[in-house]
């Protein structure tokens, strides 16, 4: 091991018992500049960083004392200015680099005495005319333009050695490391989010620049051997590929909080050399508690089905922490998510009667133990949109989560399905692209930017986004409903029942699929075949939960205005969530002129 000066020059013995700083970000934030500037002033200009060379490894670092004197010796300074690194250089001169029209600073003494005249008469005049607040709007933001939020993608990390029975906990580690680095500086620093992690981590540093706009990308490996956790981590700048840092962290399992908590305060320290005034006290989480191994490890495991949307198996892993450690919000948030979307269409395991007051009571659990728990506080907006029908209550709700947690792309999507009930689609399409930007590869936020564009009744933008969907992603099922749904509406009923008819047989003649394709069959013509469909979704309640909706959609179809309310009203008694949807849902106009209608559309808390 050596401790070397950076080149180009030779520096003198370190100072003692001076503390350092102890990375390029570190160096980068007390000089107020980002990491690329001061690479390039130690290139160019010698700054005083310093190496410690360990093996074939090394590490820089830097003393306050030194970078002060190199301040000083690079840029005199008038004697009512400070230039130090608790204080911001001047604007108009970047330390350190030689200015050909001004190579010092101007003093105030130099000023011409009759500035302020000018400007005070400037300004009456402009003030006359009206144009004080444009101009003053034109100088705040020539001087200071809108910082560019810098995006960090995460590559799925590696297992170490290569353990089938750890990928899912590794794939989960990653997932959480994301989570909460999006939760830092969201403002100022976008992490793409794990389902884009996924689909786009075998993509190349120049791939992830140019495609998503990347700055920098995280890589890692994790190594478990009984109950001790390895994670390696490299930061790389995308601008040129460099590494700009890296670290190995060991420890007990039972303290992977703190670990995942070391490499989250690490990294963003990297970066936020980068970013405006960031200070330590962003980078906190406080999570340095034990936690039982196994429970966590489960947990993980939930998460990532959750996020592939296997909700049987999100379940049982959910199930399984809980049982091992009863007090685990996280899971327990989990938990709340899934038991609501089991009971909700076109899922339909559970009827709403069950699966409502599973997920309010687990969510209310959850944040007894964590206030702060976003996934909670979506729980209860979808509760309360859905089934309690206060829409007051439920938009409070999500805009909790949203504050708690402004990277939690779950609460700007189901914000987004409580706008579109509400009819202000321009502003569900507002959430939708929020969640897009932070997950633009998910195929679940394309297809809910079509359905959208379906309730807004622009077909064609609706075709052509599930379109682009299933061409994405060929086996997702949910692009086929809202195509179908596009092409009934533009009465290209071919193309709709081929959508309808594909989506059935992909689901097994889900429930869902017979109710939409009998109305598609009643509405172009085939009366018979709408029939059949009824007769499948009776035969498919004897043996399982079958929304009354699907019977009243193809009642619908049929004309059938009678049977159709009587099926309404059987599914508000159920607490179908998709009842709040006809108030902007084509599907429903035929019914609309009926008091009938208007008065559903009042006990959903929609009028």
């Amino acid at each position: 091991m050596s401790d070397t000066p950076s080149a180009p020059g030779k520096l003198a013995e370190p100072p003692k018992n001076e503390p350092r700083l102890e990375s390029w970000g570190e160096i980068a934030t007390y000089l107020r500049r980002d990491i690329r500037t001061v690479q390039r002033w130690e290139h160019d200009y010698g700054l005083p960083v310093r190496r410690l060379v360990i093996g074939k490894m090394g590490q820089v670092y830097a003393f306050r004392s030194e970078l002060d004197a190199w301040i000083r010796k690079r840029q005199p300074i008038a004697e009512d200015e400070v230039v130090s690194g608790e204080t911001e250089a001047p604007e108009k001169h970047v330390p350190g680099e030689p200015s050909e029209e001004s190579p010092e600073p101007e003093s105030p003494k130099e000023r011409p005495k009759a500035w302020w005249k000018v400007t005070v008469l400037g300004l009456l005049l402009l003030a006359s005319l009206g144009w004080i607040n444009p101009i003053h709007d034109w100088i705040h933001s020539a001087m200071f333009p809108p910082q560019k939020k810098l995006l960090l993608f995460v590559r799925p990390f590696a297992s170490l050695p290569p353990d089938p029975d750890q990928q899912l906990f590794v794939k989960g580690l990653k997932d959480e490391m994301i989570i909460q680095l999006g939760k830092l500086e969201p403002n100022k620093l976008g992490v793409f989010a794990p389902t884009t992690s996924d689909a786009e981590g075998a993509k190349s540093i120049a791939e992830l620049r140019d495609g998503l706009h990347a700055d920098y990308v995280l890589e890692g490996s994790v190594r478990r051997a009984l109950d001790q956790l390895r994670i390696d981590a490299v930061l790389i700048a995308t601008r040129d590929g460099s590494q700009v840092w890296s670290k190995s962290y060991t420890g007990d399992a039972r303290n992977i909080l703190q670990l995942q908590d070391n490499v989250t305060e690490d990294v963003a320290a990297q970066i936020r050399g980068a970013l405006p005034a960031a200070t330590k006290s962003d980078l906190g989480v406080g999570r340095a508690q034990q936690v039982d191994s196994k429970a966590y490890e489960a947990y993980l495991v939930g998460r990532v089905h959750w996020f592939d949307r296997d909700l049987l198996r999100s379940k049982e892993a959910y199930e399984r922490a809980l049982k091992i450690d009863p007090e685990d919000s996280r899971a327990r948030a989990g938990l709340a998510m899934v038991f609501l979307i089991l009971g909700q269409s076109p899922n339909d395991v559970l009827p709403p009667s069950q699966s409502v007051p599973m997920a309010r009571e687990a969510a209310q659990q959850a944040l007894q133990g964590d206030p702060k728990s976003a996934d909670a506080y979506c729980v209860l907006g979808n509760i309360a949109q859905s089934y309690d029908h206060d829409m007051p209550a439920a938009e409070r709700f999500f805009k909790k989560a949203i504050e708690l947690d402004p990277t939690n792309v779950t609460a700007h999507e189901w914000y987004g399905y409580f706008l579109t009930v509400n009819n202000r689609l321009p502003e569900a399409l507002q959430q939708t692209k929020l969640a897009l930007e932070l997950d633009p590869a998910s195929p679940l936020l394309q297809d809910v930017q079509g359905e959208i564009y379906y309730y807004k009744r622009d077909f064609d933008a609706s075709i052509q986004q599930e379109l682009k969907t299933l061409e994405q992603s060929p086996g997702f099922l949910y692009p086929r409903i809202w195509l179908g749904s596009a092409y009934r509406e533009k009465k290209m009923y071919k193309e709709a029942l081929n959508q309808f008819d594909l989506a059935r047989k992909h689901s097994n003649d889900s429930p869902a699929l017979l109710g939409l394709y009998g109305h598609a069959l009643a509405i172009s013509g085939d009366k018979v075949g709408a029939q059949e469909m009824l007769a499948k979704l009776e035969r498919a309640s004897r043996t399982r939960y079958v929304p009354a909706l699907y019977f009243a959609a193809v009642y619908t179809g049929l004309g059938d205005n009678d049977q159709t309310f009587h099926w309404l009203e059987k599914a508000f008694t159920e607490q179908d969530d998709r009842l709040v949807y006809l108030g902007v849902d084509p599907m429903a106009d035929p019914l609309r002129g009926d008091p009938r209608f208007q008065q559903l559309m009042k006990r959903l808390g929609l009028q």
